[in-house]
C-alpha cells in the first residue's frame, strides 16, 4: 500500500524541520520559499529521518510533527516529467508554473539531489538519468501546503540533539557520498529518447492539468 493510499484511511504523520516550534495556527502563507521545489508555502516531509537530516548547523534543530488526513481531492501528485517541469520552473524562473490545487505532493529535491540537478540544468544529463538519481535517493515524498494547512493537526515538537542529531548528520553525509558515486555511474550511460533542459524550456509554462 502506498503512502497516499494509507493516508486516505488514517492520518499520515508528517514532519517539518526548522529552528522553532510551529503550531498549525501559526503557519503563515504564502511563505518565503518561492524559489523552492514547488514554490512558496509550508513544506512537510512524509519521512521522519529525512526531516531530521534537513536540520541546519548553527540553529536549534526542532522537528514539528503533524497528522495529515489526506483529502480525496485537492492534491496534485507530481511524477516524472511533470515533477521536473515544476522544479525547473521554480528554480530557474524561465517559465511560469500555475497550480490549481492547494496541496502539492512529490519527491523531495533537497541538496543531495542538487548534486545531479545542476548537471541536468547544464545539459550534461537528460531527464531519465535525473529521474534515476532521484529514485536512487529514496528520500520519500514532501507535501506543500500552498494556501492553508488543510487537514493538518498538531501532534508534538521535539529538539533534535545529542546522539540523535549526530546520527542524522552522519546519515546525511553518507547519502551525499553514495549519491556522488551513483551519479558518476549514471551520467556515463545516456538513455535513448531522454529529454534535455532545452526541451523542457521549449514547452513554456506549466499548467496543472
Amino acid at each position: 500500500m502506498s503512502v497516499s493510499e494509507q493516508s486516505k484511511t488514517k492520518p499520515l504523520q508528517v514532519y517539518h524541520a526548522g529552528d522553532k516550534i510551529i503550531q498549525v495556527k501559526d503557519i503563515s502563507f504564502p511563505g518565503p520559499r518561492e524559489n523552492c521545489d514547488f514554490g512558496a508555502g509550508f513544506y512537510v516531509a512524509a519521512n521522519k529521518q529525512t526531516a531530521e537530516e534537513w536540520v541546519k548547523d548553527g540553529t536549534t534543530p526542532i522537528i514539528n510533527i503533524y497528522d495529515f488526513l489526506e483529502p480525496q481531492t485537492n492534491v496534485l501528485y507530481l511524477h516524472g516529467e511533470d515533477w521536473i517541469r515544476v522544479v525547473v520552473g521554480f528554480r530557474t524562473k524561465a517559465y511560469r508554473v500555475n497550480f490549481k490545487s492547494p496541496v502539492i505532493c512529490g519527491a523531495i529535491a533537497d541538496d543531495r539531489i542538487d548534486i545531479s540537478l545542476p548537471l541536468f540544468m547544464q545539459g550534461e544529463i537528460g531527464d531519465q538519468r535525473l529521474l534515476k538519481c532521484l529514485d536512487f535517493c529514496k528520500f520519500g515524498d514532501q507535501y506543500l501546503f500552498r494556501e492553508s494547512p488543510i487537514n493538518l493537526t498538531d501532534v508534538r515538537s521535539y529538539e533534535l540533539k545529542g546522539q540523535e542529531l549526530q546520527r542524522a548528520r552522519t546519515r546525511n553525509a553518507a547519502r551525499k557520498r553514495d549519491m556522488l558515486n551513483e551519479l558518476q555511474r549514471i551520467r556515463r550511460q545516456p538513455i535513448a529518447g531522454e529529454l534535455y533542459i532545452e526541451d523542457y524550456m521549449a514547452r513554456g509554462d506549466y499548467i496543472e492539468p
